[in-house]
């Protein structure tokens, strides 16, 4: 259970950081306050494999 916790907040800073540095690079919606909603969604997502990766490999070396 900690695992998926840490996978979905390491996701979360990784997808936060990445939307904060990238910007809403996809239209999505005309409305803007929902477009940047799911650009920052849409990286979430993007980053869940990448965390996943890095929070059982750092699990598993201990």
């Amino acid at each position: 259970m900690a695992a998926i916790v840490l996978t979905f907040i390491g996701s979360l800073f990784l997808g936060g950081g990445l939307w904060f540095v990238v910007g809403s690079r996809f239209r999505f919606s005309p409305d803007d306050e929902q477009n940047e909603r799911l650009n920052f969604a849409l990286f979430f997502v993007g980053t869940l494999p990448v965390s996943f990766v890095l929070v059982f490999f750092g699990l598993g070396d201990t």
